[in-house]
């Protein structure tokens, strides 16, 4: 019920956009793929998930059009990606880009005598928010109040990159306990009086504004040199906050007959999945399926050799009687 909730409210109020990944797989057991996403023309250009690209190995043909005007989408909402494969192939895709969602999909074949052996499996990343974000685990709602979210993210996302610049400045334990200090202070100040707009910029703004006291007494090139670390915590923490409102769709078309499989559904040998920012937030989503495609004409003629091998035993046996 939740999903169909989140898919109405992509629809009619907010820049959610809807991805459907459709895999065919062939019976030679190379696999063709194809990416439809719709929704706001921003949000499919942004990186959070982003559509297969060009390599030297696989090509791909993709489209972007505004579509029907008559449709129930603002028309801001109103545009539909399309990325197709342009030749089938046999082989694992994984897809590693940190500032997007992170996953793989792999198609197998295994061919035996009387039968070939088809699998699929794909593994969603979880964006592990549990460990990035601790203290906004409970506020995962899309509908949750923002500066709830929002405040503990962007203290996590300059407290880390504190440490990770430590390691190599080597700050005095003194003088860092002075910055995590302004820090805090300024945290609490805005989040006691709700000053979200204090949070709506860039981890690197806020910094400096929490060390405006202090800003004379800090290293030079501080602030040039944590932003590097801060910006690498920061696309992370964009690419999740986007993926908030983005829903997923997996269908396969698996040759032969479907067996073991966790889909969420199969209807006339097409198996779905389904999933939201909520199922990979703390976990990873993990897909499979297999089927079996029985070489009908092999096992005919084994069972012909068989019959022909029996009357063959008969003959001689009647021969021999006489």
């Amino acid at each position: 019920m939740k999903k169909v909730f989140l898919i109405i409210a992509c629809m009619l109020l907010t820049a959610c956009v809807e991805n459907l990944i459709h895999i065919s797989v062939l019976s030679s057991g190379k696999y063709s793929i194809k990416y439809n996403s719709i929704g706001d023309k921003a949000d499919l250009e942004n990186h959070d998930f982003l559509h297969p690209e060009n390599t030297d190995l696989i090509q791909w043909s993709s489209t972007m059009i505004s579509l029907d005007k008559d449709s129930i989408r603002p028309d801001s909402l109103n545009w539909e990606k399309e990325t197709i494969i342009t030749r089938p192939i046999n082989q694992k895709m994984s897809f590693t880009n940190s500032e997007s969602l992170i996953y793989d999909i792999d198609v197998s074949k295994s061919k035996y005598f009387f039968w070939d052996n088809y699998r699929f499996n794909s593994t969603i990343n979880s964006l592990a928010i549990d460990d990035k974000y601790p203290s906004i685990v409970e506020f995962l709602d899309i509908e949750a109040d923002s500066l709830s979210w929002i405040a503990p993210a962007k203290e996590y996302i300059i407290k880390t990159s504190l440490k990770e610049y430590d390691k190599s400045a080597k700050l005095s334990t003194i003088f860092t306990e002075k910055i995590n200090n302004h820090i805090d202070s300024y945290f609490e100040y805005a989040t006691e009086r709700k000053l979200v707009e204090k949070f709506d910029k860039d981890s690197s703004i806020i910094l400096k504004d929490a060390l405006k006291p202090m800003a004379n007494t800090v290293p030079k090139n501080f602030f040039k040199e944590i932003t590097v670390f801060i910006d690498t915590y920061e696309k992370d923490f964009k690419k999740n906050t986007a993926l908030m409102n983005d829903y997923f769709q997996f269908n396969i078309n698996l040759p032969g007959v479907v067996r073991h499989n966790n889909a969420e559904s199969i209807s006339d040998g097409l198996l779905v999945w389904s999933f939201d920012f909520d199922d990979i937030a703390k976990d990873e989503f993990k897909m499979y399926a297999n089927s079996i495609r029985i070489n009908k004409f092999r096992i005919q003629l084994l069972l012909i050799m068989i019959v022909v091998g029996f009357l063959g035993i008969l003959w001689n046996q009647k021969l021999k009687k006489k």
